[in-house]
């Protein structure tokens, strides 16, 4: 009863954390949206671009990047091709989802490493934008954190499954 009173505590703060980090990413693109229009604007308006909006826009492409795949995983809004797997039945396809979040959150726990460590390697090195010197150290670090929930979440839809799976059997559900 304790372990799933705490799994159900941690859920919920994951649930609570991944609500402000999508409005984070929103932010960011909100950011985005507006920093490309005033450089549009004034490129073909006044003959004077933005400086730097290049490197802006490269720099909260990387937020963005990290936080939309960790959204969608949230969402459950991968593109899925179910051709096959429709042939198999639900246990199957229950096992064989667990299997690929499984593969996927050692995947990508991986790329969230090596990612962080490129991350101290940029900061050791003291990296910076070419033109408006911004320190690329910190988005290699948001980066590495959106992949690592990115994993997580992977971990949590493999292990849910596997709770359903037995609270089912319990309750006489679908019997898998």
């Amino acid at each position: 009863m304790r372990i799933t009173n705490l799994t159900g505590s941690l859920l919920k703060g994951f649930n609570s954390a991944t609500k402000f980090l999508n409005w984070a990413g929103y932010v960011s693109l909100a950011g985005l949206v507006l920093i490309t229009f005033v450089d549009v604007a004034g490129r073909y308006l006044m003959n004077k671009p933005l400086m730097g909006s290049l490197e802006i826009t490269e720099v909260t492409m990387v937020i963005l990047c990290g936080f939309a795949m960790f959204y969608t995983t949230t969402q459950r809004g991968h593109i899925s091709v179910d051709l096959f797997l429709v042939r198999f039945s639900r246990r199957a396809q229950v096992i064989i989802d667990s299997i690929g979040s499984l593969l996927g959150f050692g995947t990508w726990s991986i790329i969230a490493y090596q990612t962080y460590l490129l991350g101290l390697r940029v900061l050791e090195a003291g990296d910076t934008t070419s033109f408006l010197s911004i320190p690329l150290s910190p988005f290699q670090f948001i980066f590495a954190l959106g992949i690592s929930l990115y994993s997580l979440r992977l971990l949590i839809q493999a292990l849910r499954l596997q709770i359903s799976k037995e609270s089912e059997k319990k309750e006489g559900g679908l019997g898998i």
